[in-house]
C-alpha cells in the first residue's frame, strides 16, 4: 500500500504550540487562555468584533454608528510613547480586512476574490491561478477541511497529504478558525495558498518527498505573492502586528498563537522581499530526506529451508 506523506511546516510546530494540549494530541478548536487576563482579552475582542459585524449587516444603522463601533474595536492602539513600538503612528495606515466566514469555503472565496480584484504581478499570475484552481478542485471534491480526527501533529496548522500519484487531502488545524476570527480570511488564506500550492506543484511534477526544501520554497513563494497581492505596501500586516499582535498591549492583544502567526507572515514577507527563499526555509529548519518513502521496498528474503 502506498505511503502518505504530509507537507509539514516546522515553524508552525513551534509557533502554534498554544494549540496543542500537553498530552500531545492534536489541538482543539478553542483557544484555552493561560491566564484570566488572556481570557478577558479574547472575550473583549470577540465581543467588539461581533458588534461591528452585526452593525455592518444592519441596514438601519448609518455610517456614523458603524464608525463609532469600529473605533471601539481599535480604541486601545499603542501610544506613540509606548516602549514596545517606538514612535508608532497608525493614523492613515491601511487596515486589514477582518471579515471572515470562519469556514474553508470562506478561505477559497477570499482567494478567488483576491485574485480577481487586485493587481497580480505577471511573474506570479500562473502560479497563483494554479494554486487557486487546484485548491478549489480539492475543496469541491471534499478533500479540503478542518481536521476532525486529530490527525495533525501537535501545533501543526495545515498539511497537504498525498501519495506518489494522488492528492489525498488538505487539512487545517481546527485552531485555524481562531486565526480567521481575529485576522479575517485575507491573512488566514495565506496558509490555504501554501497548501494549495503544494497540490499544484505535485501535479506539475515539482513536488516529491525527497526534495523537501524545493517543495517548500515553491509554496512559500506563492504565499509571499499572496501577501503582496492583498497588502502591496505591507501596511495592513504592520497595522495588525502593532494593534493586536506582538507589539500590542492590554486587552487589545490577541492570543499568543495569533501573534506568532503574524510574525510568521512578517518573516515570509521579509525574506520574500529580498528574494531569499533559501534563507527562509533554512530559518524554519527544512531539510531534504535521504530516502524516498515512495520507492519500492525490497522483498524479504525467502527462507531456503
Amino acid at each position: 500500500m502506498a505511503k502518505k506523506v504530509s507537507s509539514l511546516t516546522p515553524l508552525v510546530l513551534a509557533a502554534f504550540a498554544a494549540f496543542a494540549p500537553s498530552s500531545g494530541a492534536a489541538a482543539q478548536a478553542s483557544f484555552s487562555a493561560s491566564s484570566a487576563e488572556e481570557s478577558q482579552r479574547v472575550d473583549y475582542l470577540e465581543d467588539k468584533a461581533t458588534e461591528l459585524k452585526d452593525a455592518v449587516a444592519n441596514p438601519t444603522l448609518d455610517n456614523q454608528d458603524i464608525h463609532a463601533l469600529a473605533s471601539r474595536l481599535f480604541e486601545r492602539l499603542p501610544e506613540e510613547t509606548t516602549a514596545d513600538v517606538p514612535a508608532v503612528n497608525l493614523r492613515g495606515w491601511k487596515k486589514p480586512d477582518l471579515r471572515s466566514e470562519e469556514s474553508v469555503d470562506g478561505l477559497m472565496q477570499k482567494m478567488r476574490e483576491g485574485l480577481e480584484t487586485n493587481d497580480v504581478p505577471p511573474p506570479a499570475q500562473d502560479q497563483m491561478l494554479g494554486a487557486y484552481q487546484y485548491g478549489e478542485a480539492m475543496r469541491k471534491a471534499s478533500k479540503m477541511y478542518y481536521d476532525q480526527e486529530d490527525e495533525l501533529q501537535p501545533g501543526q496548522i495545515g498539511a497537504y497529504v498525498y501519495t506518489k500519484d494522488s492528492a489525498i487531502k488538505i487539512i487545517f488545524n481546527k485552531g485555524m478558525r481562531l486565526l480567521q476570527r481575529f485576522l479575517g480570511d485575507d491573512f488566514a488564506a495565506a496558509t490555504a495558498v501554501h497548501e494549495a500550492g503544494h497540490t499544484r506543484d505535485h501535479f506539475a511534477g515539482e513536488l516529491n518527498p525527497v526534495q523537501v526544501r524545493k517543495g517548500e520554497k515553491l509554496a512559500f513563494q506563492s504565499e509571499y505573492w499572496w501577501l503582496k497581492i492583498i497588502d502591496p505596501t505591507g501596511e495592513k500586516l504592520s497595522f495588525a502586528r502593532a494593534s493586536i499582535g506582538k507589539f500590542a498591549t492590554g486587552k487589545m492583544k490577541a492570543p499568543e498563537s495569533v501573534c506568532e502567526y503574524l510574525e510568521h507572515l512578517a518573516s515570509i514577507r521579509d525574506y520574500g522581499d529580498k528574494g531569499d527563499f533559501d534563507g527562509l526555509v533554512d530559518s524554519l529548519g527544512y531539510k531534504d530526506r535521504k530516502t524516498d518513502p515512495f520507492a519500492p521496498q525490497p522483498k524479504p528474503e525467502q527462507d531456503g529451508n
